[in-house]
C-alpha cells in the first residue's frame, strides 16, 4: 500500500430545499415548552421548571433551562413578528 501524501477532505453535504431537515431534539423541546408557556400565559398561570421537568421527564435543572430557552425563543419570535408587521405596513404605503 502506497500513500501519495495527499490528504482527502470531506466536504459537508449541503441540504437542498427538497430534503427534510431534522429538528434538533433540544430545539423541539424548547418549542414544545414555548407552547406550554403561551398556554400558561393565556390562563394566567406560571409554568415552573419543575413542572417542565416532570412533563419532559428530565432533571429539574434541565427543566429550568428549557423554560429559560423557551422564554428567549418566544421573545425572538415576537420580535420577528413585530418587524414583519412594521415591514408590511411600511411597504403598503
Amino acid at each position: 500500500m502506497t500513500t501519495s501524501g495527499e490528504a482527502t477532505a470531506r466536504v459537508p453535504r449541503q441540504q437542498t430545499a427538497e430534503e427534510p431537515t431534522e429538528v434538533d431534539p433540544i430545539q423541539r423541546e424548547v418549542e414544545l415548552v414555548a407552547s406550554w408557556l403561551m398556554e400558561a400565559e393565556e390562563t394566567g398561570k406560571r409554568l415552573s421548571g419543575a413542572e417542565v421537568a416532570r412533563r419532559l421527564e428530565v432533571s429539574p435543572k434541565t427543566g429550568q433551562r428549557r423554560v429559560l430557552d423557551a422564554q428567549t425563543y418566544l421573545e425572538e419570535q415576537r420580535r420577528q413578528q413585530g418587524r414583519a408587521h412594521l415591514r408590511s405596513v411600511g411597504s403598503s404605503s
